[in-house]
Order: C-alpha cells, then structure tokens, then sequence
C-alpha cells in the first residue's frame, strides 16, 4: 500500500486512481502496440521489484538515456514505488556531458537503449572514463539490442528481465524525491533540478484540467518533444492524470508527426515554435484537422504569425511558461483571450496553488501590475533544490519560498502574467530594461529582413544594440542605413541599433525542447564588430 503524507499525492496513488476507474482505457501508444492503464501500473510494479533486486532503494539515483518508449514512463512509475529518482539525461548528450551527470547525480544504475537513431549507446558508454562512473554498479539495456554480461566493466542486463519479478510493496511518498532534470545551462554545467512526488502529481492533475484534457473525451496527446525535458515529460503526465492517451513519437521529425496525428486522431500537443511551423508548412489541412490546440515555447521567431497560422486551421496555439525549477505548461491562455494574448509568454497559472510576482532587479522592491522586473514563482510545483549546490539553491529560492527565475515579466491581471523574455537576453538601454523582441520585430516588418535577433553591446557612450539580421527569401540588398534611419524616425534613440549585421543562420545550441538561439555568441560577436568600429575612429 503506498504510503502519503499530508503534502499530497504519490505517483503511485494518482496510477492507481486511474487504473480504479478505467483499467482497461488506453494510456500509452507507440508504433507497436499499446498499453491500457492496468497494464501500465503490473509493468511498473513488476519493474520495480527488478530493479529492487538489483539494490534500488529510497533515494538511489537511477540516471535514464531513453527517448520516448513506454520504458521511460514505466522507469518513472516503478521508481517511485522504491522512493528512488529517475535522473533525466538527454539524448543528443554525449560522453562528456552524460558523464558529468552521471558523476554528480551519484547515479547507481543506468539505463539505455542499445542503440536509436543511428547511435550506439552502448559503445558511447564503453568510452566513459572509468573516474567518472564510480558509483555506477549496473546498466540495463532497452530494446531489441540489449547487453547481458559486462557494460563498461559493470553488470549489465536486458530491461525485460525486470517485467520476470513479481511485484512487491509499494513504498512510494509523496514528499520523496522522484525526479531530477538539467537546468540549460549555457556557460556552465547544467544544474541538477531536484523535484518531490507531491510537486509531479500536483502539476499533473492541473495540466489536466486547465488544458481541457478531462473535459474533453476524445483527447489524444502526442509526445513529440522528448521525456527528459520538463516540457515533454509533464505533457504526458497531464494526459495520464487525466486519463487520456498518449501517443509516443520517439524523437521528433515532421513527416512522423503528421502521420501520427492523423492515424491517431490527435487533438493536442506541446512543441517548439519550430515544430509547428515545420508541421503547418507541410500537412495538408485534413490530415491534422483533428489538431485542436497546442501549447508552445517561442524560441526564434514571431510568435504572432505562428498563432495566426494555427487558427487559420481552426486550432488554438498558445504560448506557454515553464522551466525546469517550475516544471513546464505552467501557465494557460487566459479564459476569453485572442490570438493576440495567445502569441505572448505566460498566461493564467494552470494551478490555483501557484503564486507569481514582479521585482525591480534595480531597487528589489515588489513592482504593481503592469511593471516590467524579475518574475518570482511559488506554489507546491516548484523544485526542491539544486542537488549538491546549496550555494545555488540559496541564489534561487528566496526565505519565503518563490524561485528566482531569471525571467523579465510582469503581472496584467488577477490571474494572469506576461512573460517577456530571459533575463540575461534583456537589453537595458537609456536607463530602461527593453525586450530586445520589440525591436527585432520592427526590423522583422522590412521586406528585405526574414528574422532578427537583437544584442546590447558596450560603447563609449554606454550600451547601445546591434541587430544581426537574415535576408528574407532571395533578397540580395538589406539597405544598412535606410533602416538605421527608419529605426531613428520611429523609436527611442536609445533603442536604435548601432549596426544591422547580415548572417546565414544564428548560432544556435541544442535543448531537450528545440534549438535554442546562443545570445552569448551573437553578444561576442557584435562587441568585436563595435570593438575594432571604436578602434578605428
């Protein structure tokens, strides 16, 4: 029987809840087969018996290299019946990166697929610094090519030998550890975000309802984005809070998730700006008419014209908010907004627990509705800590429990807040914090420009922006000064671009969530520029 405190519910508990009222409803899909809710809680329990006899217990670090199977979800129900985390590891990360996270998470066991899109796991591991792994005792391998004998030196046996024990006593709490998930970190290594069985359910069940998922009877979700992230990983736990299934695609390409939503009839998914676009640009309208809505994160473009494509076809695409401190789809489109609330960051808190406020990161004084500063978050969704780095968790958490986020906001309602953009990608010009967003999208408005990212630079008369800039479609002039001029005629001076720099493509960084936009490189580059500019004068 498993075991809760007074803090709320176990991943064991909201399983089982399910599994009372429809055992036989479908939960998961993948390209095989498909598993009903009974038959996902006997392969976690009997799942957890094996990875008991392999020595897991309470507070073991179980580090999971999966892409998107029925193994990733089955991992984190069975873990938390033995009070262990599952320790998130990206795909697309590689030896030094899955090393380091192997190393600080402490992790005793690992689990991997023998080989996925084209990459041998198992040799990747066979290259790891023997240093790195000492508290490794056991890899388990998932999939057709699995490794029983020796990995690296360690133990290693086939996933589906779990499924041969018996299932024992559940042991799950809800104020146990359960998961841990990587930070993105750019210019150091990424943290280790450390969240309770209390904090997953609790998000679970208000995905569940805030994103319409139990009101809706034929609700089929599609993972596309993957499980390691928050914003993948809370996605499938919405759907089966609710009890809806969830079809698996194991890594994102366009033509698989057409094809997916159609078979399927898929009403919702999350993803990446990009994602949708690819899937709009590509589809044909009847093959994705099921698709009613979407939440997205906007990491390279206009937001705007994303939303407007999307009710073009007759779906609801939202921006959402999240991270891995606060867990993903954190916040919904407003009841009774427009797309033009929708294209905007933030929105109504997907729970009623969760409490969001605004400080000056000048003066530290909370700011009234409407003022720009840092966004705060509370609520019983956030982390724990930063594992083994309370230096960091004291940055980030303040003494009345709100996360740091490093993210400019601000509060335009009872129920609702505008996220504006990462802090640290912020311009302060003229004295003033301005969302870079603003001017790359005036610049955007040129028939000569396609996209624009927008970085401050250090000069003699105080900071001042550089836009680097794509051509759109063949255009082979960006007249540099005729928009220099324009800017000067319609803004601020002080939110003038100094320089227009022509670019194929920006520096980008890979993320569990889509590629991100390296603003550090863009910053380096265009200080260079000013730098040798300033030198020549």
């Amino acid at each position: 029987m498993s075991q809760a405190d007074e803090r709320g519910e176990t991943l064991s508990q909201l399983l089982a809840s399910q599994v009372e009222r429809t055992p036989d409803a479908t939960a998961l899909i993948d390209a095989h087969a498909s598993l009903s809710f009974a038959e996902l809680a006997d392969r976690a329990a009997r799942v957890a018996a094996g990875l008991a006899a392999c020595g897991v217990g309470p507070g073991d670090r179980v580090a999971v290299w999966l892409p998107n199977r029925f193994a990733w979800v089955e991992l984190e129900f069975a873990l938390a019946r033995l009070g262990a985390v599952a320790v998130a590891i990206n795909t697309k990360f590689r030896k030094h990166e899955v090393e380091d996270i192997l190393e600080r998470a402490a992790a005793r066991l690992l689990v991997l697929p023998g080989g996925a899109d084209g990459v041998d796991y198992l040799a990747l591991v066979e290259q790891f610094e023997p240093d790195r792994l000492r508290t490794l005792d056991t890899v388990i391998t998932v999939g057709e090519r699995t490794a029983s004998g020796e990995v690296a030196g360690r133990p290693s046996l086939a996933y589906d030998d779990l499924y041969q024990h018996a299932p024992a006593d559940d042991g799950a709490r809800s104020d146990a550890a359960c998961n841990v998930f990587t930070s993105s970190g750019t210019t150091s290594a990424p943290k280790l975000v450390v969240h309770r069985q209390s904090a997953i359910t609790h998000q679970a069940r208000a995905i569940a309802s805030r994103f319409g998922f139990v009101a809706a009877a034929d609700t089929v979700v599609l993972a596309m984005l993957p499980f390691c992230g928050v914003f993948g990983f809370n996605t499938v736990m919405g759907a089966l809070a609710a009890g809806r299934p969830v079809v698996l695609q194991p890594s994102f390409d366009t033509d698989g998730a057409i094809e997916l939503i159609e078979r399927h009839r898929v009403t919702y998914t999350s993803g990446s700006d990009e994602m949708f676009r690819r899937i709009l640009a590509a589809a044909p309208a009847e093959r994705i008419a099921s698709l009613r809505s979407g939440a997205f994160a906007n990491f390279s473009a206009d937001a705007a014209a994303l939303v407007a494509d999307g009710q073009a076809r007759g779906m609801q695409l939202f921006q959402t908010f999240g991270s891995s401190e606060v867990q993903a789809l954190m916040s919904h489109a407003p009841a009774g907004s427009g797309p033009a609330r929708w294209a905007l960051g933030g929105g109504t808190p997907s729970s009623d627990a969760t409490r969001v406020r605004v400080r000056d990161t000048e003066t530290a004084k909370l700011l009234p509705d409407g003022e720009a500063g840092e966004l705060e978050i509370a609520g019983p969704n956030v982390m724990v800590e930063y594992m083994n780095n309370p230096e960091a968790t004291a940055r980030t958490v303040t003494a009345d429990g709100y996360i740091r986020t490093g993210d400019l906001g601000y509060i335009e309602g009872p129920d609702s807040f505008v996220y504006l953009a990462r802090l640290g990608d912020t311009l302060r010009l003229g004295g003033f914090l301005v969302n870079p967003r603003e001017i790359e999208a005036y610049l955007e408005a040129f028939e000569s420009i396609a996209l624009a990212q927008v970085v401050a630079v250090d000069t003699d008369r105080g900071p001042r922006p550089v836009a680097f800039v794509i051509a759109a479609g063949d255009a082979a002039v960006i007249d540099e000064a005729a928009i220099i001029d324009a800017c000067q005629a319609d803004m601020a001076k002080f939110k003038v671009p100094i320089r227009l720099l022509r670019v194929d493509a920006f520096p980008t960084t890979s993320s569990a969530n889509g590629e991100k936009i390296q603003k550090t490189r863009l910053r380096e580059q265009a200080q260079a520029v000013v730098d040798a500019m300033e030198d020549s004068a």
